[in-house]
């Protein structure tokens, strides 16, 4: 079992989040992401972890920016995933032979419990308070 990050990474505890997706899949000698298809998105909140699990044995993890998200393997076809920053960024597994098992999106959303705005006349910024605030980069989150 391999895990590649492409940068530094950094310890970040988690609890679940509900959201599920599966990974593309192809054919019955292997699966793999189909290249002429968009990568299918996984949300995951901030400060929290996100478990996926795959049909077959994953062997290599690859994560775009692991800044962003973290993932272990926790066995052979499961996958924890937990966010680190708010952004995106990708994730490749793959299985035996290297053949890709799938090529993911992972948005890492703010975790709206948070979160603290503050106003100053008309102009607002909200920051991101885990363990220390921070602000975010785009205008007030969506409600």
């Amino acid at each position: 079992m391999l895990l590649v990050l492409a940068g530094p990474a950094l310890p970040a505890p988690g609890m679940a989040d509900e959201a599920a997706v599966r990974p593309v899949t192809r054919g019955p000698a292997g699966y793999s992401a189909d290249p002429g298809q968009k990568a299918t998105a996984i949300g995951v909140t901030l400060d929290f972890a996100r478990i996926e699990t795959f049909e077959v044995p994953a062997r290599t993890v690859i994560i775009g920016n692991p800044a962003i998200v973290d993932g272990t393997l926790s066995d052979e076809k499961t996958i924890v995933l937990t966010g680190k920053a708010v952004g995106t960024t990708n994730m490749i597994v793959l299985g035996e032979a290297g053949r890709e098992i799938a090529n993911l999106m992972v948005n890492v959303v703010p975790n709206r419990s948070q979160l603290t705005t503050v106003h100053q006349g008309e102009a607002q910024q909200t920051y991101t308070c885990a363990d220390a605030c921070r602000p975010l980069p785009s205008a007030a989150p969506s409600k």
